[in-house]
């Protein structure tokens, strides 16, 4: 995993000024508050698995908050995971304390306040936006300050997912991986990495589904007409033309009756439309072998046809530009 920062190059004075806004501009505004005076010798190393960025930290002991003045500051929408490998941290998210040692995952929500509380750690990081998780945000916001583990069958498969991610990119730092001249190794580094984190998403989605139960219950008709509207919709998200209205009219309601369809899973029908739209183009921009292909053509066949309104929301959705995201996946740099 190649190395993005390393605050030992500074100058002691310069170290934790130097960090704080590393992490300010990796994953937003954050406070942060060293607990010893002196230097702050910490390292972060990274890489993109799809959707997913992931991180290897090494911090000494310091304090961390993230408030809802911050929050209001930064349009990225994300989830976060910490595996810790060594050390101990306390979170508190969503009135919920959890102490979290080493082997524990802890689950939390960047778009809502948070407070954490290190000793000298090397800890495992995994970023996710919350368009890439097909729950409702407003229901896995409870989710927050969240272990996974423990007696939760999923929670289990997400730790040891983790514990794997972390040991491969490990291994290709002591083998010097192609960020440092070596040679080519681990899964972190070949070109089907976008995989792993499609499935860590999955894996994250069924720990999160698991801990917060069946949704609210709606009506065995209501669910029956949403996986038919769903099933339209999908097979034609590369018309431009397909709206709320024309879902509506397909089906024979009022557009009223349409989005009280929808009401149950937390969103809305446009919202659905766009969300399915853009994660298929994110699919292919990570996909090497569709590399020849030009962005604005992708963009055109999941019926996104304009190319300024396709970068908008794309970065709006994943904190990257469409070109940045296929090259940060996939090594491949093409003009939209």
């Amino acid at each position: 995993m190649p190395t993005l920062v390393d605050t030992s190059d500074r100058p002691a004075r310069d170290q934790a000024d130097y960090w704080r806004h590393l992490i300010s501009s990796a994953f937003g505004p954050f406070h942060v508050q060293p607990r010893l005076p002196g230097g702050f010798a910490a390292r972060l190393s990274g890489r993109a698995l799809g959707p997913v960025e992931a991180g290897d930290v090494h911090a000494p002991a310091h304090a961390v908050r993230r408030s809802a003045r911050q929050i209001a500051r930064d349009t990225r929408e994300c989830y976060k995971l910490g595996l810790v490998l060594r050390g101990s941290c306390v979170l508190r998210q969503n009135g919920r304390r959890a102490v979290v040692g080493a082997g524990d995952v802890v689950f939390y929500d960047l778009t809502r306040p948070v407070e954490i509380s290190f000793d000298a750690h090397h800890i495992f990081t995994v970023v996710i936006p919350h368009s890439a998780v097909p729950l409702p945000p407003e229901r896995l916001a409870a989710f927050g300050g969240t272990l996974l583990g423990g007696r939760a069958r999923t929670g289990r498969l997400v730790s040891s997912f983790l514990g794997a991610l972390a040991e491969s990119g490990a291994e290709d730092a002591g083998r010097g991986g192609p960020a440092a001249g070596g040679p080519p190794g681990g899964a972190a580094d070949e070109i089907y990495a976008h995989h792993l984190g499609g499935a860590l998403v999955e894996l994250v989605t069924g720990a999160a589904s698991e801990w917060l139960g069946a949704p609210p219950s709606r009506s065995p008709e209501g669910a029956e007409m949403l996986r038919t509207i769903e099933e339209w919709i999908e097979a034609r998200l590369h018309d431009p033309s397909l709206s709320p209205a024309a879902v509506a009219a397909a089906h024979h309601i009022s557009v009223r009756q349409l989005y009280r369809v929808f009401q149950p899973t937390g969103t809305t029908v446009a919202r659905y439309i766009r969300t399915r739209r853009l994660e298929h183009c994110r699919r292919e921009l990570g996909d090497p072998f569709l590399g020849t292909q030009r962005i604005g053509a992708i963009a055109n066949r999941w019926g996104l046809p304009d190319p300024a309104a396709f970068s908008r929301a794309f970065r709006a959705a994943y904190g990257l530009s469409p070109s940045d995201y296929r090259a940060r996946t996939t090594g491949i740099r093409r003009e939209v």
